[in-house]
């Protein structure tokens, strides 16, 4: 049976960027890398909206981007 470690974790929070020409949304994003992989969902939700009032654009999402190895 597979198993799988993660070796690296990247938060993202996707921000708003306003309207291009064509009316279509610009997604802005700003990347933390070097997460610890124990870090919970609820703490990474918790540093976004603690992030947010700070950034010049309205944050749209975040995102959680880990890395695993995977051994058999």
């Amino acid at each position: 049976m597979a198993n799988s470690t993660i070796t690296a974790s990247v938060f993202v929070m996707n921000l708003d960027g306003g309207l291009d020409e064509k009316g279509e949304q610009i997604l802005l994003a700003k990347s933390f890398r070097n997460i610890k992989p124990a870090a919970s969902y609820d703490g990474l939700l918790a540093v976004a909206q603690q992030l947010a009032p700070l950034q010049k654009h309205a944050l749209l999402s975040i995102e959680r981007n880990d890395t695993a190895e995977i051994t058999g």
